[in-house]
């Protein structure tokens, strides 16, 4: 112990009598540092909406829309109206498709989104048999970045289920508005079926006469004479239908103004966004207030906190009414940033719900509530200025354009009736000349009046299958959703299915996430600095000549801990105080940054103290394969089969999952079995140095020599 002290004694005074000794020792704790530091930074939180709304993103629609049942259906333009409305990617919403393309290869964009010509006509293909698939053109520069390209290809899975969405919502809603033009011709589908069946009937009763004469009095052309009144009478009503199918949407074609006056929509939107931006303000600056001071927390929950659950309650009814309101109006990309709105609301009201008094177990709990509604109110602020652009500068736009398209749905409703009318009057024509035909039959009475008896069968059964559908709950339900909740139909369409996602060990942000990866590796980093600029081995000198190797060994290394120590110190709490990461044990993250430091140090140094210059070689290497194969970033089962092999026996593994362990959460005992692990890892390590220091004297010694011959290297 006496040998150990006095090498410790005499490397403390040989550093501190020496400035330049001291400010590379800080350089060597401080370095480090600002390696895991700034990883964390800029790793902070790189995938959510507020980093990737920043990624340039070209979407052009040259669809040129279709025609289906004399209603003009354009999938494109719906499909830019739901991005418009989508924060998730800085969408550039482009006219020129070549212009989009050139500034992807220029790197301007990082992909570009094109919707072809024929869009909407291939996505509904499906009503004419002649299916076809339709396809988006998805042009991607991955030479611009090395990340860039994995955000846009989860754009891209996204756009699929958008446009999938969109042609749901797009094909719920023109069945709506063929349903309404229906209804407004009269064309009710149990009305319909209910005078089917009555025509049937009567039919069926005039054949029943008409068979009675046959059989009465052979006279085959009276009979037929009846069974082409009753149809005569049939077409007659069918024209009395169209006549006041044509009388409705003619008045409704009246009702509907050429332009749209938006001023008061206008007046409406800036009110509530004005208000909702003042109160938010004043959520805003008294959180950021009390955020830090725990006293003033507690005034905060005692005095105002149930006034501003009342205010965001409020503010949340009132941002749902005008979504709806707007959502009515037609306008679906507007009404959809409300009702984000109205879903950061909500989450602020929850988490006011949630805020208690404050004490030393639960101040950081509560911080973390604040932080989520700063960011909450962020959000929506952010969200409330675009609004207000868009208000300002396409709300005339987009409602005259709804009013011209339902001018435009009645004008074509209105020439398919015109069409109807031909069709009628060839129907009477055809039998006019069946009813002459008739009249020219002489013979045949027998199988003319077997035959009127299957017909009269027939028209029987038709008539009490008619009646049947006329009454059906089925037909009411599908009648009743056409007219009234096709909205519904085409949600529930379009996402089938909800999925409720519930986070284990849930952390905050990307950077918390990798802080354990960039600590370890800024402490390996550390270890080997300190191992470069300090000698590793003990000079023997008065006193020391008969010190044993375990002595030598331990007494240098003690300046090495020391180090090492310090670095785990200065990142561990810079990462909490400074970069402020998620960390729930910070105590405990400390202690596992402390012993990742004191291992990592003992591995390097017994390395150096066994093998001199290839032991620092040897450290390099292991940090290499530890920083690709330790599971830092990728997970380690889709890593090369050699990484896997070697995982179990990465110091990285347990030093990372350690922390890990502090910043989301505990699991049973894995904290400790960790930080065993890494302390087993440094004794096998100070086993390997002292064994194999005097068996490698003389490889050393060559290799040396050979350097010394080489007179280039160091």
């Amino acid at each position: 112990m006496r040998n150990i002290l006095s090498i410790i004694v005499h490397d403390f005074r040989r550093l501190t009598a020496s400035v330049v000794a001291l400010v590379i020792l800080m350089g060597i704790v401080v370095v480090p540092c600002l390696f895991a530091w700034l990883n964390i930074l800029s790793n902070w939180d790189p995938f959510e909406p507020a980093s990737t709304s920043r990624v340039p993103v070209a979407v052009v629609s040259a669809d040129k829309g279709t025609d289906m049942l004399g209603m003009e259906i354009n999938v494109g333009e719906k499909f830019i109206d739901a991005v418009g409305g989508n924060d998730m990617i800085g969408w550039h919403i482009l006219n020129d498709k070549d212009k989009a393309i050139d500034r992807v290869y220029a790197g301007e964009y990082y992909a570009a989104v094109i919707i072809p010509e024929d869009f909407s006509d291939k996505i509904m293909s499906f009503t004419s048999g002649d299916l076809q698939h339709p396809v988006i053109l998805f042009y991607e520069n991955e030479k611009t970045n090395a990340i860039a390209p994995k955000i846009t290809d989860k754009v891209r899975d996204a756009l699929k289920e958008q446009i999938d969405a969109t042609f749901v919502d797009t094909l719920g809603s023109y069945i709506t508005e063929a349903a309404d033009a229906a209804d407004a011709a009269g064309l009710d589908p149990q009305t319909a079926f209910s005078d089917l069946s009555d025509k049937m009937t009567d039919l069926s009763m005039d054949l029943e006469s008409s068979i009675a004469m046959v059989r009465a009095f052979s006279g085959l052309s009276e009979a037929a004479n009846d069974l082409l009144k009753a149809s005569d009478e049939l077409i007659g009503s069918s024209e009395s239908a169209l006549d006041m199918g044509e009388q409705i949407l003619g008045a409704e074609e009246e009702k509907i103004p050429e332009k749209v006056d938006t001023t008061s929509v206008r007046n409406v939107i800036n009110e509530l966004t004005t208000l909702l931006t003042k109160d938010l303000d004043k959520i805003d600056s008294d959180l950021s207030s009390v955020r830090d001071d725990m006293g003033k927390y507690n005034d905060f929950v005692q005095n105002k906190l149930e006034t501003y659950k009342t205010i965001v309650s409020k503010m949340k009814q009132s941002t749902d009414k005008i979504a709806k309101k707007l959502k009515n109006m037609g306008l679906t990309g507007l009404a959809a940033r409300f009702e984000r709105i109205s879903g950061k609301l909500k989450h602020i009201l929850d988490r006011l719900n949630k805020m208690e008094k404050a004490d030393a177990s639960n101040w950081e709990i509560m911080q973390g509530y604040i932080d989520e509604i700063l960011a909450d109110v962020e959000f929506s602020e952010q969200s409330i200025t675009k609004i207000n652009a868009d208000v300002t500068d396409n709300l005339d736009k987009e409602l005259n354009q709804a009013v011209k398209d339902a001018r435009k749905a009645i004008s074509k409703t209105r020439n398919a009736l015109d069409g109807m009318y031909g069709d009628m009057d060839l129907l009477e024509d055809a039998l006019d000349k069946s009813d002459s035909a008739l009249k020219s039959l002489n013979g045949g009475l027998s199988g003319t009046a077997a035959t009127l008896l299957s017909l009269q069968n027939g028209c029987r059964n038709l008539a009490e299958l008619f009646d049947s559908f006329s009454d059906s709950d089925l037909l009411k339900d599908v009648n009743h959703l056409m007219t009234n909740d096709a909205e519904v139909i085409a949600e529930n369409m379009a996402t089938p299915i909800k999925m409720k996602n519930e986070k284990i060990y849930p952390i905050r942000n990307f950077g918390s996430v990798m802080a354990s990866f960039y600590t370890v590796v800024a402490q390996w980093i550390g270890a080997m600095f300190a191992a470069v600029m300090i000698r590793v081995h003990v000079k023997r000198r008065e006193g020391l000549e008969k010190a044993r190797l375990t002595e030598l060994f331990i007494g240098r290394y003690r300046l090495f801990m020391m180090i090492g120590l310090a670095q785990a110190l200065l990142v561990s709490l810079g990462e909490l105080l400074y970069v402020g990461i998620q960390c729930l044990h910070p105590l405990l993250f400390i202690l596992a940054a402390c012993v990742n430091s004191i291992v990592f140090t003992l591995i390097v140094y017994s390395l150096v103290f066994a093998f001199e210059n290839i032991g620092l070689a040897l450290g390099v290497v292991i940090m290499i394969v530890q920083v690709a194969g330790g599971g830092g970033t990728f997970p380690v089962e889709v890593l090369p089969p050699v990484f896997r092999a070697l995982y179990p026996f990465m110091p990285f593994h347990y030093a990372m999952d350690a922390m890990r362990e502090c910043v989301g959460g505990m699991y049973g005992h894995t904290y400790i079995k960790c930080l065993g692990a890494l302390i087993l890892c440094g004794l096998i390590a100070m086993a390997v140095g002292l064994l194999l220091h005097k068996p490698m004297k003389g490889l050393i010694e060559i290799v040396e020599e050979s350097k010394r011959e080489s007179d280039v290297m160091l």
